[in-house]
């Protein structure tokens, strides 16, 4: 059975097992919940879907929360002894795409309906490497950074469409990619410098490129007005954070030192957080402050709906809420696999 057919058969398997699964689709003997998911609720913007990977039953469960509640509404379990689910987003109409690398073998993406757990589309023969990802547009095409021979490609997917509609490619390897403020952006690799770029949406229209020297981008946040990148950078001997002016190139530092995850939101609001638990508010020309999770954050993601901030932590295996102006905490829930991997919130 080939890797495409068998997936497609596990997600088959899962919907004739039906409501004994306790709401759990996608593997074939899916092990029941720690505890019972509530009852299915309306989604929508600002819903936040938690992958959440246990290694003890080699299964990656996708935990989805919707707005304004603090109940899981849907746990969604796919084995993966093998392969990882490495990246994670949702487009407009509540459907959430997982990037899932095997070793060696390709790169795919899987489609679901967040809300009923259907697998919708699936997406093969990528080639495997663990610095693809996926990103989304405000007219649902999906995007997937991907190795190639010589540099690397961004490859478009129109709705529906299970082969590229569009490439992007570039002598450069495209490392990561983000879909913010009407661009598409992407950190590149490259073989005597790095850099990064902005590209119309929809389009090989490329309308920015700056080279960031020695220190690869592998995370990229855009301010409101589209003016200012806030890049995680990785130098020889140092991780740290710049601000990259989007029309001169000229870069500042904003913070030296470790950051796990980034996140920003509409008001111009950045925050990074470090793996020991200490998250930055940071505008993108400086950070005014900080505040403890007491715990080992793996990811952050800003909620357009409240501008709370959400954090995914493995210290104390746990999704948080917290207001981000005091840094208070508003709920926990614990995640029962342990290792959160990705948080995507839909815009």
């Amino acid at each position: 059975m080939s890797y495409s057919h068998r997936w497609i058969f596990l997600w088959i398997l899962a919907a004739l097992l039906g409501a004994g699964c306790s709401g759990a689709v996608g593997s074939v003997s899916p092990p029941q919940p720690t505890s019972s998911p509530a009852p299915p609720a309306t989604l929508g913007r600002g819903t936040v879907a938690v992958i959440d990977y246990d290694a003890k039953h080699a299964l990656t469960r996708i935990l989805i929360l919707p707005p304004h509640s603090y109940k899981f509404s849907r746990e969604i379990t796919i084995h993966t002894s093998r392969i990882e689910i490495n990246s994670a987003a949702f487009d407009r109409r509540g459907h959430l795409y997982l990037g899932i690398n095997d070793p060696g073998a390709k790169y795919e993406v899987l489609e679901l309906n967040a809300e009923s757990g259907r697998l919708i589309r699936e997406i093969t023969n990528l080639p495997s490497w663990p610095r693809s990802s996926v990103a989304t547009d405000d007219e649902n095409f999906l995007y997937v950074n991907t190795k190639a021979f010589v540099g690397g490609d961004v490859k478009l997917f129109r709705p529906g469409d299970t082969k590229p509609w569009l490439e992007i490619k570039d002598s450069h390897s495209p490392v990561t990619i983000t879909v913010a403020r009407g661009s598409l952006w992407v950190g590149y690799e490259g073989l005597i410098a790095d850099a990064v770029a902005r590209y119309r949406l929809r389009s090989r229209d490329q309308t920015a490129f700056h080279h960031t020297v020695n220190n690869l981008p592998v995370e990229l946040e855009v301010d409101p007005e589209a003016s200012l990148i806030a890049a995680k950078l990785r130098g020889d001997s140092k991780t740290f954070v710049a601000a990259i002016d989007v029309k001169s190139g000229k870069r500042t530092e904003i913070h030296d030192g470790g950051v796990e995850g980034m996140a920003s939101d509409d008001s111009g609001n950045l925050y990074l957080a470090e793996s020991n638990g200490k998250i930055h508010t940071c505008t993108f020309h400086r950070c005014t402050g900080s505040f403890e999770t007491h715990t080992t954050v793996s990811r952050v993601a800003a909620n357009p709906l409240d501008g709370m901030l959400y954090v995914a932590a493995s210290g104390k295996p746990s999704l948080q809420i917290y207001d981000p102006r005091n840094g208070q905490l508003l709920k926990s829930f614990p995640l029962p696999g342990g290792t959160p991997r990705d948080l995507a919130i839909e815009p």
